[in-house]
């Protein structure tokens, strides 16, 4: 209900500012989910969002991951914010080798548990800066806790793929991926 709400607002009561572009839902474990060609899938939009609901085949909690463009060197950085309901702990780095969004409960949690994550690729198509994420994803089991991360990929060439995976496995069936087309400036 609001994302229908800031759809609506953030196009002036028309149609909506998000365009859903594709959806990836796995039916079987797998290692990773990648959507690719997005300068043509992508082409007139100003940013991205994925909004992901994510579980792995470990037994305790992982990070959910991406990589841009397949760029697996250490050309990544990262703050991270995160609270549990009594402390907040926070973080930062570079010279890593993925973008880190958020954390992926595993087989010790509940099989109902799957971590939400809504991540935004801001200015994704660009050749004139670096590439920026933010991310906000919460998880309910071994690690109760909701984060606020933000990234960036030291490269300033235009997105055209992101893949996600687990740090620590496979995801399992049932994992979603939907990409969204965020329009304005």
């Amino acid at each position: 209900m609001l994302l229908g709400i800031l759809n609506s607002q953030a196009a002036g009561g028309g149609g909506g500012a998000y365009d859903l572009l594709e959806t990836t839902t796995l039916a079987t474990s797998a290692s990773s989910v990648t959507f690719s060609g997005l300068d043509t899938l992508a082409a007139g939009y100003a940013h991205l969002q994925i909004r992901a609901v994510v579980r792995g085949v470990q037994s305790g909690t992982a990070t959910l991951k991406a990589n841009l463009n397949g760029d697996t060197g250490s050309n990544y950085s990262y703050h991270r914010l995160e609270g549990n309901g009594s402390s907040v702990s926070s973080a930062g780095g570079g010279s890593i080798s993925f973008l880190s969004l958020g954390k992926v409960p595993g087989t010790s949690d509940s099989s109902e548990v799957f971590a939400p994550a809504i991540i935004d690729i801001l200015n994704f198509s660009s050749t004139s800066q670096n590439t920026t994420a933010r991310a906000l994803s919460g998880n309910v089991g071994d690690v109760n806790n909701i984060a606020l991360k933000s990234g960036l990929w030291v490269n300033t060439a235009a997105v055209t793929s992101i893949s996600f995976a687990n740090s620590s496995g496979d995801m399992v069936a049932g994992t979603r991926f939907s990409l969204y087309g965020i329009k304005g400036a």
